[in-house]
């Protein structure tokens, strides 16, 4: 057992801060915050971090195949729209990718994520001249570093039907690997979904495989929609439906739906993902990055929450981002309201990890915490901790990392070996350079 002394508790939403309080950690779980804990529990390991202690940030949407894509030294064809955007930049890059670059994108991903709070991130996975295993390789990754994550296989018939069955293969096959981990009493940090890659990349054949999968698995569909306006008049000329009509009706919104981006989904479609109770990922800086546009309908969804599209994993940053391009758009919401969407990853990390709580520093919840070095000018009480968010507390002021009751970070020093995985993504960025090249 561990007891945490003298720290205050810090919830970003709703937003409070507690007095000087002790958090006993027992295993993986918290199982009591209170004054004077050392005396009740005798034997436990008694720690002094100081500062505050929050619950863990969790990154509802990310590509961890693109952490070695900052610095890019490859000539890209540039780009008049999101579609030859993608095609000239992002399927050629995800084409180059193999094992090795695959292995050593998820441990940078992940070792960038710890160093900054992030105890779970859920990932949306592409390699086409990889599939099949390249969910155990991404997964090497979080498990080396010690975060959570859910991940998926973005499936996708852009590289032929037999590219799109393979894609549907991996997404199960990674699937029920966790779940016989658990089957056979293991208590796997990482966890899977369903991923395909857009709408307008998935015919109706494909779109009933992966639901099979899904319903297979007993896991959601992880997929972009509506990123750019393209993908919506697609739905609506080959398949006259609106996309989530169209994946309504394969069965495919649900609990556990994580759509991503949104940005021009109809009213009606917003009614539909809400009635579903699926979530919604917002990425202000992705959306920004590619011109698409700004989606103004987030906070009328039921479960929206907050993503980065592989723009790195600092949440703060991406919840300070969707604030600011919000009152820039003219908007009126505070910024407490993207804390809660960040907030709200809890929620969604608790419908893939049976009987786990996340998200609050209280008894029964899981120790995935984040521990903050921050000496503020002015008071940090619980009536303006999102007033410290938007305007001086940020990711890297984060001292410490807890992932399931054991530090992945503690003191600012990773426990994983941090410069070894730099090391490797440095020589491996090498040769994605050189394939991205020879796939032009």
């Amino acid at each position: 057992m561990m007891i945490l002394e003298n720290v205050r508790v810090l919830h970003f939403y709703p937003g409070s801060v507690s007095e000087p309080t002790d958090v006993a950690i027992e295993g993986a779980r918290i199982v009591e915050v209170g004054r004077g804990l050392a005396s009740k529990y005798p034997r436990a390991d008694r720690q002094s971090p100081g500062g505050y202690v929050s619950p863990g940030l969790v990154c509802s949407h990310n590509h961890f195949y693109s952490a070695l894509a900052r610095g890019l030294m490859v000539a890209i064809e540039p780009s008049k729209d999101f579609a030859q955007q993608l095609k000239n930049m992002w399927w050629l890059l995800d084409r180059a990718l193999d094992e090795g670059i695959v292995r050593a994108s998820g441990l940078a991903g992940a070792a960038d994520a710890a160093m900054l709070g992030v105890t779970s991130v859920v990932d949306h996975h592409a390699s086409p001249e990889y599939i099949d295993g390249s969910l155990d390789a991404l997964a090497e990754g979080f498990e080396t570093v010690g975060i959570r994550g859910v991940l998926c296989y973005e499936t996708t018939d852009r590289n032929g039907m037999e590219g799109a069955r393979a894609g549907v293969r991996e997404n199960e096959r990674f699937a029920k690997k966790t779940d016989a981990v658990r089957k056979a009493g293991g208590d796997p940090t990482v966890e899977a979904a369903i991923g395909a890659h857009a709408p307008f990349t998935v015919c109706d054949e494909t779109l009933e495989a992966l639901a099979s999968a899904c319903s297979s698995t007993g896991r959601g569909l992880h997929i972009h929609v509506a990123e750019d306006k393209f993908d919506a008049v697609d739905s609506r000329y080959r398949f006259d439906k609106d996309i989530c009509v169209r994946l309504d009706d394969a069965g495919l919104l649900g609990p556990k739906t994580i759509l991503g981006h949104g940005l021009f989904l109809t009213p009606s479609e917003v009614e539909l993902v809400n009635e579903r109770d699926s979530f919604i990922a917002h990425n202000a800086r992705s959306n920004m990055n590619n011109c698409v546009g700004y989606n103004d309908k987030i906070g009328q969804y039921r479960n929206p929450v907050l993503g980065t599209d592989g723009i790195g994993s600092d949440m703060l940053e991406e919840a300070l981002f969707a604030f600011f391009k919000h009152k820039d758009a003219g908007g009126s919401r505070w910024m407490d309201a993207y804390l809660e969407m960040l907030q709200n990853g809890n929620r969604l990390l608790e419908r893939y990890y049976p009987g786990k709580r996340f998200g609050r520093v209280e008894a029964g919840f899981e120790a995935d915490l984040a521990f903050w070095d921050y000496d503020p000018p002015v008071p940090l009480e619980s009536g303006n901790v999102a007033g410290h968010v938007a305007f001086g507390m940020g990711s890297r002021m984060v001292s410490s990392t807890m992932v399931a009751g054991r530090y992945i970070v503690k003191d600012r020093k990773p426990i994983f070996d941090a410069g070894a995985i730099a090391a490797r993504g440095r020589s491996e960025t090498r040769r994605l350079w050189q394939r991205m090249e020879e796939r032009k």
